[in-house]
């Protein structure tokens, strides 16, 4: 049971829980140049963030961090940059007041100019992800973005997507990364490459960089190798991985995966784990490149928790049973139910549907034990080949979108002509406990 709790917190540690934010502006891209000088306590930032809004609202919120030092920010029209007043209404909370003439258009270009504190230490290593709000963001929406990053000439740059150009000009170095494909979040890594080590393996289908530090290159092929399996076996289920290239970033001081679209950042705990046989992290976190890190959820509505969390684990499930056989598949199906059964049915039962947040053991295991035992009885019930069929239509037409609620079941209906799987899954999705059990 251990390792199934381990399990589920590696699949929820990618998320970072915010209050749920309705907004009345949609985010569409970010176009970023940061500097980080050699001897600087900060990394100075120029964002220019394109939306769109929704209605006629004049105070526009984003969540970003109250520490930093924010110089300006701007709005483009007629080819100039209008200053917008802007004020922190709260911790991490930015709150831009505009008027009537401001709202006339639908779309706009918002340019934030800023300083980001930061702790470089002994210049080895800076992580900044959504956790962090060094961007401005709306909590529930994805988007593109270009990332522009200059750093002093003996660090490297990561990021989600695809690094478009690496210059060398005197003492400093300029990394551009680009992320055509919406992401969740966006993180920048800056490191040391002279402290990690570095192997890709590149095969018919994938293509997989790892940057470690403790690993031997053994342990690091062997995850490698495994990663690569796993990632074939997906593409074929599900559909054709959509990023070019999957990055293993490993980290000392974090126990777990951090979820990101086509990278992943890795506790050494983690690690062991999985070159000690335990691959239970390694198929969870990468069914979550399809489901959760490809597909998204909208995190202001029901369902985000079932299609991050319990979705995912399903999709690890059927890896097991095409790798391990059918017996495997029902041993680590059935071994989590047992935890459930203990309260199903009581007072510290909840639907699944109702799980708003999975801060109780209870929830969570509602989340990853009921949850896919759920989903197996829609298998069952839709048949192997329609199953398949659906996940790959979700897949193909919400890759880079958030999915909501509803289209799953939309989706479900294309392929339940009798209405027994809808019905089915609705009974299932709002009761405690469940019949037949």
């Amino acid at each position: 049971m251990k390792i199934t709790l381990i399990v589920f917190y590696i699949g929820i540690s990618f998320f970072s829980f915010v209050n749920a934010q309705t907004s009345n502006i949609t985010i569409n891209n970010y176009d970023i140049e940061a500097v980080l000088s050699e001897s600087a306590q900060s990394i100075d930032i120029n964002l220019i963030c394109n939306i769109s809004k929704t209605d006629s609202l004049s105070p526009l919120q984003f969540l970003f961090n109250s520490t930093a030092n924010l110089h300006s920010l701007t709005y483009m029209k007629d080819d100039k940059w209008p200053e917008i007043p802007f004020s922190f209404n709260g911790k991490d909370s930015l709150l831009l007041t505009t008027d009537e003439k401001f709202l006339k258009n639908n779309y706009y270009d918002l340019k934030f100019e800023y300083s980001f504190p930061v702790e470089m230490l002994n210049d080895t290593l800076l992580i900044l992800d959504r956790g962090h709000r060094w961007y401005p963001l709306v909590g529930n929406q994805v988007f593109t973005y270009k990332l522009k990053c200059q750093v002093p000439k003996n660090l490297s740059v990561l990021s989600s997507g695809d690094l478009t150009e690496e210059k060398n000009e005197n003492d400093k170095s300029v990394f551009t990364w680009e992320c055509e494909k919406a992401v969740f979040k966006l993180p920048l890594i800056i490191f040391n490459p002279e402290v990690y080590k570095k192997t890709e393996m590149i095969t018919a289908e994938n293509d997989i960089e790892f940057y470690y530090l403790t690993l031997d290159s053994t342990k690091t092929i062997n995850i490698l190798s495994q990663a690569d399996s796993i990632l074939s076996y997906f593409n074929k289920a599900l559909g054709k991985y959509n990023r070019s290239k999957l990055i293993y970033f490993e980290v000392s001081d974090f126990e777990g995966v951090n979820v990101g679209s086509g990278l992943l950042t890795t506790g050494i705990q983690t690690l062991e784990m999985i070159d000690k046989g335990y691959k239970d992290a390694l198929i969870l976190t990468l069914a979550q490149q399809w489901f959760g890190a490809g597909v998204f959820a909208d995190f202001n509505a029901s369902g985000f928790f079932f299609f991050s969390i319990s979705l995912p684990h399903y999709l690890r499930l059927m890896y097991v049973r095409d790798s391990e056989g059918e017996e495997a598949f029902n041993k680590s199906l059935l071994k989590p139910l047992e935890r459930y059964k203990e309260f199903a049915g009581s007072e510290r039962d909840v639907s699944i549907i109702n799980v708003n947040m999975p801060d109780t053991k209870e929830k969570a295991i509602v989340l990853y034990a009921k949850g896919p035992f759920v989903l197996s009885k829609i298998e069952k019930e839709m048949g192997g080949e329609n199953w398949m069929l659906f996940l790959r239509d979700l897949y193909r037409n919400f890759c880079g979108k958030v999915m909501t609620y509803d289209d799953f079941k939309n989706y479900m209906a294309k392929y339940d002509k009798s209405g027994r799987t809808l019905t089915l899954f609705e009974k299932l999705m709002n009761e405690k406990g469940m019949d037949g059990e």
